[in-house]
């Protein structure tokens, strides 16, 4: 049998089939290419978004009169540079105005109260903080200090409050100071345990890295209170 000749017109559509088969793998890979770049701008830019730090959150004044007003302002920051958002809410009384900086009027009733912000980066990473006032009649006891105590080598102030370590138990003083006579105290935190009772506790914390803040209410006698807390 001799070998089957192919015509010019058979060879022009063998050529047109191979070229028309690069171009779809050329398309296909440009296709692949490109939604790899995509899926890795979209990476990065999850991974390198960071969340916001609030520096502080203050009042003035700390100390209302019953249905008395102070004003609020938190100081916060975003590393990417990101708009942020500010989310309040409140124990008691009431909140005006909206943004950093928002007005706390105070209830009738006499009492710590505490103020808290939840600031967002508009990514889903946010930042708390929260800030405890009192409202009085008279003159609220005085809290000159918080003071932690260790052993030195599980202790050590910095630049920005303390380092710890992981489980290790801290004693906390409040020293406070009023006219009226016996002092009640309260506390509280929201990572850890808290031991004891009294001007002077234990706090245990916990195993885990992460920001703790540990509060005191003191109330005198005539029920009026004043409250500090420590960020640890």
């Amino acid at each position: 049998m001799g070998t089957k000749k192919t015509t010019k017109r058979e060879r022009e559509l063998e050529l047109s089939r191979r070229g028309a088969k690069k171009n779809r793998l050329v398309i296909i890979s440009v296709v692949i290419v490109a939604a790899a770049v995509l899926l890795a701008i979209l990476f990065d830019t999850v991974l390198a978004n960071h969340r916001p730090a609030i520096t502080g959150l203050e009042a003035d004044p700390e100390k209302v009169i019953p249905l008395g007003s102070c004003q609020i302002a938190c100081n916060a920051s975003d590393p990417d540079g990101d708009e942020l958002s500010y989310e309040w809410s409140t124990s008691g009384g009431d909140i005006s105005g909206t943004g950093a900086a928002v007005t706390w009027t105070a209830p009738q009733e006499v009492g710590t109260y505490n103020i808290t912000v939840v600031v967002t980066d508009g990514h889903g990473e946010e930042d708390t903080r929260s800030v405890y006032l009192s409202v009085a009649t008279g003159t609220p006891p005085t809290i000159e200090d918080l003071i932690v105590t260790a052993e030195h080598k599980y202790l050590k102030t910095t630049t920005y409050g303390y380092m710890l370590g992981k489980t290790k138990e801290y004693d906390i003083e409040c020293i406070a100071s009023n006219t009226s006579g016996e002092l009640v105290y309260e506390w509280s935190c929201d990572g850890g345990e808290i031991s004891g009772e009294g001007s002077m506790i234990t706090w245990t914390a916990p195993d885990v890295s992460i920001e703790v803040t540990v509060t005191v209410v003191v109330t005198d006698v005539a029920d009026n209170s004043v409250s500090k807390s420590i960020i640890l």
